[in-house]
């Protein structure tokens, strides 16, 4: 009687197992399944960039916002006194989508997609997310930025592939960058004009829909 219950006993244990190796295998298998559709969606944010590079509007909002960032800069002003602008995510991505292939060669220091990619941004409370297009699929990434003595610093955060969180994976899309800014995550704030004077950047502030930038002229 007792190698009998034992034989059961150990019966009982090897069936529990396998139901237990076979709800892990499931579990896995679903939460891939689950992980695989939500990678291949389109975050609410993203704009069709073929549709945003064929809009006349993009055009002229990217001509205006080189216009108006040129006739900004170069404003005769009160030395020492600090000014700002707002740019708003709509013209950012109007002017990627029609002007940034004019520029991608214009400074190294700074950061664009690497060729073949489809780049946008939206920004939030003191945090701008950069979306790129790329195989088939939107990689995210959120940075937040900080202005420090030699430089502006990128500090990446959370990222997502499609609707798929990903911690940390903000690094994820400096892949899908090249130029020094993407690598180092690090931009000048300090930029020379023309005749001498130099505009250095003081602050910037991530708003729902825009960026705030705050400036001095030397």
């Amino acid at each position: 009687m007792i190698e009998q219950g034992s034989k059961q006993g150990k019966s009982s244990l090897l069936r529990r197992a396998i139901r237990v190796a076979l709800w892990i295998v499931v579990s896995i298998a679903i939460l891939c399944g689950v992980g695989f559709f939500l990678s291949t969606r389109t975050p609410s944010a993203w704009t069709d960039p073929q549709s945003l590079a064929t809009d006349p509007e993009s055009d002229r909002r990217g001509r205006e916002l080189e216009q108006n960032l040129a006739s900004a800069i170069a404003r005769i002003r009160p030395a020492g006194e600090p000014w700002a602008i707002r740019i708003h995510d709509i013209d950012i991505n109007s002017w990627i989508a029609r002007r940034l292939p004019e520029w991608t060669e214009h400074d190294p220091t700074l950061a664009w997609p690497i060729d073949g990619a489809a780049a946008q941004v939206h920004t939030e409370d003191q945090m701008v997310t950069i979306s790129i297009a790329m195989k088939n699929r939107i990689w995210s990434g959120s940075f937040a930025a900080a202005v420090e003595r030699g430089g502006i610093r990128l500090v990446p955060g959370w990222g997502a592939i499609g609707l798929l969180p990903v911690p940390d994976g903000a690094h994820l899309v400096t892949q899908l960058l090249e130029g020094d800014g993407a690598i180092m995550l690090f931009l000048p704030k300090v930029f020379k004009l023309g005749d001498g004077r130099q505009i250095e950047v003081l602050q910037i502030d991530f708003v729902p829909g825009a960026v705030e930038i705050e400036f001095v002229t030397r």
